[in-house]
């Protein structure tokens, strides 16, 4: 067993957006996390950095509205999770559907 283990790495305090409120999602650089806490005045919160979400996905891509198919690459663009890989950080999996130019709640499975 390795020594310098530190932990699981599932879940880690880390500086998040101001506003986030536990179950927002968020970039942290680069990485996506799901918020199990407040934002402190510190800046920090609980985040998760593995698991599956209930998050709200918009079936748009770069050029407009795009449906979202199971299985489809789900990107952070501006506060908006959809799947435009030109402008957008990848952030996990859709496990439902979404319509063409529809907002829905789905199931997301972080990229983590």
């Amino acid at each position: 067993m390795a020594t310098n283990r530190i932990q699981d790495g599932n879940v880690l305090t880390l500086a998040v957006t101001a506003g986030k409120t536990s179950g927002d999602f968020d970039l942290v650089g680069t990485i996506p996390v799901v918020l199990l806490s407040d934002r402190d005045s510190s800046g920090n919160a609980e985040c998760a950095l593995t698991g599956v979400f209930d998050l709200s996905v918009t079936g748009a891509d770069g050029s407009g509205n795009s449906a979202v198919a199971v299985g489809d690459i789900i990107y952070h663009d501006t506060d908006t999770l959809n799947v435009d890989d030109a402008n957008g950080v990848e952030f996990g999996v859709a496990l439902e559907a979404v319509t063409s130019g529809a907002t829905d709640t789905i199931n997301v499975r972080l990229k983590g």
